[in-house]
């Protein structure tokens, strides 16, 4: 009987820490992004972005809070399917409860046509938490204030 127990008991810890293991961050997050570039890099010297984070954090699966990026990247290409490298960067994620930032390793910025671009980068979580967290979205260069829309996971 307690052989019957020990071995329950091991199988859900096994069960537990993968689920746990399977998370790319540590808390959990999950969620869109949409918000404005503030300031252009030619003019900043980094890429400097603002806006919404509404998704998963942690356990809350309905959290909003404030994101914001500032990144240095290569020029930007103006021939569709042409990349150009995000090298370096900073970013914070921020509601009321809580507050996470870190790094961003490196990305990749791609000309997709009509002004716009698919945006992709590593963030490094190292504060708030730990792991990696991987923003995928659309740049578009069209209107007067340029806005940007994706997923960070």
């Amino acid at each position: 009987m307690k052989r019957g127990i020990c071995v329950v008991v091991l199988g859900v810890v096994f069960l537990l820490g993968a689920s746990v293991a399977q998370a790319a961050s540590v808390p959990a997050i999950d969620g869109q992004v949409a918000g404005i570039e503030l300031c252009p890099q030619f003019i900043c010297g980094a890429a400097i972005f603002a806006g919404g984070f509404q998704g998963k954090i942690g356990i809350n699966p309905n959290a909003s809070a404030v994101m914001v990026a500032a990144l240095k990247h290569g020029d930007l290409p103006t021939e569709i399917g042409q990349s150009t490298p995000i090298y370096t960067g900073v970013w914070e994620l921020r509601n009321l409860f809580r507050r996470f930032s870190g790094a961003v390793l490196g990305g990749e910025i791609v000309y997709i046509g009509q002004n716009r671009f698919h945006v992709t980068a590593t963030l490094l979580l190292t504060s708030g938490g730990g792991g990696v967290l991987h923003l995928d979205g659309i740049l578009d260069h069209n209107p007067l204030i340029p806005t940007f829309g994706g997923t960070l996971q």
